[in-house]
């Protein structure tokens, strides 16, 4: 359990160029990228991932892709979450048949369930395998708001050992940690990290950890060494990414950094639209202001 927490990229999923199928070999080398910089591990098929614009068989394939790519390097955890409580079974059982280290899922939306309703699928979903369950926790997308105490009692669920939370609110936070001691907290906005290491976290789960992975991990290692005033000085630079990409609309603009980083991770699928000529121009200055270092050779293109 204790590799589950620290810091995982939430993938994106790479497309070929007309965004019909998978990109499996720059998969590979997004996969490798992330493990070399020294993340803790990989969250596949999540929001970053496009997961809901992608068939379940689509989504099966994207973790055997990662898993074999990764070899046993770092953590994998699955996001299997859907609006069909079938498909998360199966895509739980998937996960676990490949050699995951967790499952985790949002709660099913769009029906406007009781919370009696999401206990009782997340108690048969965290069951559907012997691994660590993990809730995802993101209101502002699902349109599901559980309460600090309603997240508590989920946790309390077999198999549950914590929850990613993608919630602006801080005092929410601390006493999920405070209810629940035991519990892996992973902050969910990569903007606010920091605030999540300081109430009380166990890392995160990032769609910017693909591009900009080393000032993540300074973050973490300044917070770690008590140099709040480093922590702080490179939250800010991740941050001053993290706006031209808000800027640019997230997802699209993390796959066009990841391009000009060599990685042909291909379009979002519809009905997101392609970056405009003025987004691209702003990612172009957010990235030759924050991100100097150049990125590594992806594997496939060493000799």
């Amino acid at each position: 359990m204790t590799q589950i927490a620290g810091l995982h990229a939430a993938l994106p999923t790479p497309f070929t160029a007309d965004g019909a199928s998978l990109a499996e070999t720059a998969f590979a080398d997004l996969v490798r990228r992330n493990i070399d910089a020294g993340l803790d591990g990989l969250y596949v098929g999540g929001s970053t991932g496009e997961s809901f614009l992608m068939s379940p068989q689509e989504r099966a394939r994207s973790y055997a892709v990662v898993a074999e790519a990764a070899a046993g390097d770092c953590a994998l955890i699955a996001h299997v979450g859907d609006v069909n409580p079938a498909v998360s079974l199966h895509l739980a059982k998937e996960a676990a048949r490949l050699g995951y280290h967790a499952v985790s899922a949002v709660p099913p939306f769009y029906f406007g369930y009781t919370f009696a309703e999401l206990k009782a699928h997340y108690a048969t979903l965290a069951a559907a395998t012997d691994l660590p369950f993990i809730i995802y926790n993101i209101p502002k997308l699902t349109g599901v708001t559980l309460s600090t105490a309603q997240l508590v009692e989920l946790m309390s669920l077999p198999n549950v050992v914590g929850v990613k939370n993608t919630a602006s609110d801080y005092y929410a936070f601390e006493q999920i940690r405070r209810a629940a001691p035991d519990k892996i907290l992973l902050n969910g906005f990569d903007e606010t990290l920091l605030a999540g290491y300081a109430m009380g976290g166990d890392g995160g789960i990032g769609s910017t950890y693909n591009v900009q992975p080393g000032q993540v991990l300074k973050l973490r290692d300044a917070h770690a060494d008590g140099d709040m005033d480093t922590a702080r000085a490179v939250q800010g630079e991740i941050n001053g990414l993290i706006d031209a990409i808000v800027a640019a609309r997230v997802f699209p603009a993390i796959k066009y950094i990841l391009e000009l980083q060599g990685l042909p991770v291909g379009p979002c699928r519809a009905p997101f639209l392609p970056l405009s000529a003025a987004e691209k121009k702003g990612l172009d200055e957010a990235v030759a202001t924050y991100l100097s270092e150049p990125a590594p050779t992806p594997a496939s293109a060493r000799g």
